[in-house]
């Protein structure tokens, strides 16, 4: 299943980052290591606020200096230390997989997660619910098995086209892609294989119905 999950307000720093710096935010992955809770993160901002902002999180200890990488004068990414995001213990405690995580103008997060069924999709929201965490529940869908393509294949293909690996000139080659998606080169060239031949043929086969 796919639920689509609005939370409201779930990190104060990254509210005021998009209130204050007129941010944008990509929440990319959430991992558990060895020293907490990490979040993978894009952040897009006006241009020459980026400097500022990197030493900001540097300053106040959010990030490790080797793990802020500038892009340009209006993107960077960053490995964030999430302790205290409720709302990333509760994913890695439930084995979700995020597919998307996007901030809105107010602070609040929107996610998209893949859940295995009904009842993992309950106790989830039942567990936030005990941690007071505020949310909104904006939808809810069975993955059908007939579809176009596969849960995994929109999601490689989704993050394909967001980082411009279909762009000319590409933004990103395969072998970049493959390293932003953990996957292996084969196993990328593979699912992109079948989902350009799935996506394609359903176009031409909408065409002659």
């Amino acid at each position: 299943m796919e639920v689509e999950i609005e939370f409201k307000e779930p990190v104060a720093w990254i509210k005021d980052l998009v209130k204050t710096h007129s941010a944008s935010i990509r929440i990319r992955d959430i991992r558990m290591s060895g020293e907490g809770v990490k979040d993978l993160l894009e952040i897009f901002m006006p241009s020459g606020k980026i400097e500022g902002f990197s030493s900001e999180l540097l300053d106040k200890k959010r990030v490790e200096k080797d793990n802020v990488t500038i892009v340009d004068d209006t993107h960077a990414t960053a490995i964030v230390n999430a302790h205290e995001c409720a709302v990333c213990k509760s994913i890695l405690k439930w084995d979700l997989f995020l597919t998307e995580a996007y901030s809105t103008g107010s602070g609040d997060i929107i996610m998209k997660l893949l859940v295995p069924d009904e009842a993992t999709v309950s106790g989830f929201l039942h567990r936030l619910e005990e941690d007071g965490v505020r949310f909104e529940l904006l939808k809810k869908r069975a993955l059908s098995k007939r579809g176009d393509i596969t849960a995994r294949q929109e999601f490689v293909v989704k993050t394909a086209l967001e980082l411009g690996f279909f762009d000319y000139p590409k933004k990103v080659n395969l072998e970049g892609l493959s390293k932003r998606l953990n996957v292996s080169y084969v196993t990328l060239a593979e699912i992109l294989r079948r989902a350009e031949k799935n996506i394609i043929s359903s176009y031409f086969k909408k065409k002659e119905e």
